[in-house]
């Protein structure tokens, strides 16, 4: 991926001394493995990776290394030359040189890995002045372990495309231990719309260096996912050797069933207002169930890349009403209209045990894949009585649309929107086997500004404390320091998250990180608490009777906040910087509806 050389100071922090243990490599049958014997101590000095442009260690992989481990020594090689000048090798064999030690094997007994699906990110790292031992649970975690040292070597991953790579002639790093491993299973982003491949690859590849496991494709396809179809050769490579895992789909009734199927089988789509109406599906339908599995099926031979494919309703209110699947509470053509409430929890039953249809026919032909519905707009609720759980293979995602973004889901200020939210996660989650939470630390509303990294932190804490599975995020209208400070906290929650707004700054704009950070949090100070979904009302209150506080905050702030981002551009001397603190001032200065991901770089294809 692109990346920006820059003049930032490394920023090691104070790390612990200990002392280091001798030792001893020997490879069998491919693997390598390490033994240490206490009654030898080492140097008290630190591991010197390169000096005056010179290299002082080598790397160290197995033979044959897996996938994401050959990576991520290509990575670790590529940043040190990248800061330094320096071309550390890669070799298979130890030797008297210090080395970069990269392994693979399990972390702890096979019985709590397989208990606690969080260990397969498990890493630990080991640093005495001769050896910097990155040992991950799986080949994933090492390259998670290798994009934990480069940080702490001061590279930052704040924005997809957009690294910052300081340049320095000695990368050295004091004696340190880390034993850590993620707070949350599913740990996942959306790749939505999917324009160029270019982003796509980016997006894939700033989720793997902020340590997060899931990538989710997002084609929202009418019909066949042409986006993915299009792009597949050229991203699940990059997807492989990071080890990410993968969810294809969106909204996707209509992909699975595509409305050109209403003129023949009218029946297969949905009753609504005496009507039916495509592309919403009739899901007690049996015909459409199995027409629509069999499209599943022929999407999964041809791309068995998939983990996880989505099965969720269109971006829509519509449901069906038709008296089988309401169960006998619509009477069609009857004048009595039933409690809205009642018609959707019925419709919920038949949707649920919908979904398990298909899952049960796809665990017998594609036994390792997973289908994800979103409780979202049309099944939005609490789980009803009598609602059948989820099948085994089924990931159940629970969307928080139109919350309260600046207030968090427990505590004060209270909620009454977000405590609903949270109420019926639980319900959910209580009967799923697999579910995860479906946030919006974007900001997909214009004008796209949304200071909202203090809810962020303390829902992820609320949200671990419940032993909820996993957190995923739209990012669409990317919020740099919301994706930057949520990435953190969904691997460890008990983070501060002014800490983590000022190690976005700092890293990001260089020069004059202090005074963005300090803007930065004056932003968050203001809004937290106000009413509001992201920014809106912020660009037409007059709109709003009256305008959520949250949409006349940001109106209000408008004026002063283009002022004080064209000085700090004046102000900078880095050319990289200014082109991040111009794309920061867009939205303000443009306040428009023209939906862009304003935080990135340009991307364009090799072809375009």
């Amino acid at each position: 991926m692109p990346t920006k050389r820059e003049k930032v100071p490394v920023r090691a922090g104070k790390l612990s001394w200990f002392t280091a243990w001798r030792r001893w490599w020997f490879m069998v049958g491919g693997t390598m493995f390490f033994c240490s014997s206490p009654a030898q101590s080492a140097s008290s000095g630190s591991f010197i990776l390169a000096s005056k442009g010179q290299p002082r260690a080598e790397i160290l992989v197995g033979e044959q290394p897996a996938l994401p481990i050959a990576f991520a020594a290509r990575e670790l090689q590529r940043y040190v030359k990248e800061m330094s000048g320096a071309e550390l090798p890669i070799v298979t064999a130890p030797s008297r040189k210090p080395a970069v030690v990269l392994v693979s094997r399990s972390l702890e007994q096979d019985k709590r890995a397989l208990e606690d699906p969080r260990e397969e990110d498990h890493y630990r790292l080991n640093i005495d002045a001769r050896t910097l031992r990155i040992e991950g649970a799986t080949a994933r975690a090492v390259l998670f372990g290798v994009y934990d040292i480069l940080e702490r070597l001061g590279c930052g991953w704040c924005v997809p495309g957009d690294d910052v790579v300081p340049i320095r002639g000695t990368l050295e790093l004091a004696p340190l231990r880390v034993d850590t491993r993620p707070a949350f299973q599913y740990r996942m982003m959306l790749d939505f719309p999917m324009l160029s491949v270019a982003q796509t690859i980016a997006i894939s590849d700033w989720i793997a260096k902020n340590r997060m496991n899931w990538v989710r494709e997002c084609p929202n396809a009418h019909g066949e996912p042409k986006a993915w179809y299009d792009r597949r050769d050229r991203v699940v490579p990059e997807l492989k050797q990071r080890g990410l895992r993968l969810i294809v789909g969106g909204h996707t009734m209509h992909t699975w069933l595509p409305e050109t199927n209403s003129a023949s089988h009218p029946e297969w789509f949905a009753y609504d207002s005496d009507a039916r109406k495509a592309p919403t599906l009739c899901v007690s339908n049996p015909e459409m169930t199995a027409e629509l599995i069999q499209n599943m099926q022929r999407f999964l031979d041809r791309c068995p890349e998939a983990d996880v494919i989505d099965l969720w309703h269109t971006d829509s209110e519509v449901f069906c009403h038709c008296s089988k699947c309401t169960r006998g509470v619509v009477i069609e053509g009857g004048k009595q209209k039933p409690p809205a409430d009642a018609v959707q929890a019925a419709y919920v039953i038949s949707y649920i045990e919908f979904v398990n249809r298909v899952a049960a026919a796809i665990a017998r032909s594609h036994p390792n894949v997973k289908i994800g519905p979103l409780i979202y707009s049309q099944t939005d609720r609490a789980m009803p009585d009598g609602c059948p759980a989820p099948a085994d293979n089924v990931l159940i995602g629970l969307a928080h649309f139109h919350r309260d973004s600046y207030r968090p889901l427990v505590g004060g200020p209270k909620s009454a929107i977000n405590l609903r939210f949270l109420g019926n996660d639980l319900t959910w989650i209580a009967k799923s086997k697999h579910s995860y939470i479906y946030e919006y630390f974007n900001s997909w509303v214009a004008p796209y500004i949304y200071p909202g990294a203090q809810v962020i932190v303390r829902d992820l804490q609320t949200l671990e404390a419940l032993q909820v599975q996993g957190v995923s995020s739209d990012m669409y209208g990317y919020s740099p320091v919301n994706m930057y400070v949520a990435a953190r906290a969904l691997w460890s929650p008990n983070i501060s998250w002014k800490d983590a707004v000022r190690d976005f700054c700092v890293r990001y704009y260089g020069d004059v990180g202090e005074a963005m950070a300090e803007n930065q949090l004056r932003l968050e100070g203001g809004i937290f608490g106000l009413n509001g979904y992201q920014a809106s009302g912020a660009r037409d209150p007059e709109k709003w009777s009256p305008p959520p506080e949250a949409g006349l905050y940001l109106q209000q702030q408008r004026p002063e906040q283009i002022k004080f981002l064209n000085e700090v551009i004046a102000r900078t001397r880095d050319r990289w910087v200014k082109a991040r603190l111009e794309r920061a001032l867009k939205p303000w200065a443009l306040w428009n509806k023209e939906p862009r991901f304003w935080a990135f770089p340009e991307f364009k294809d090799s072809n375009e």
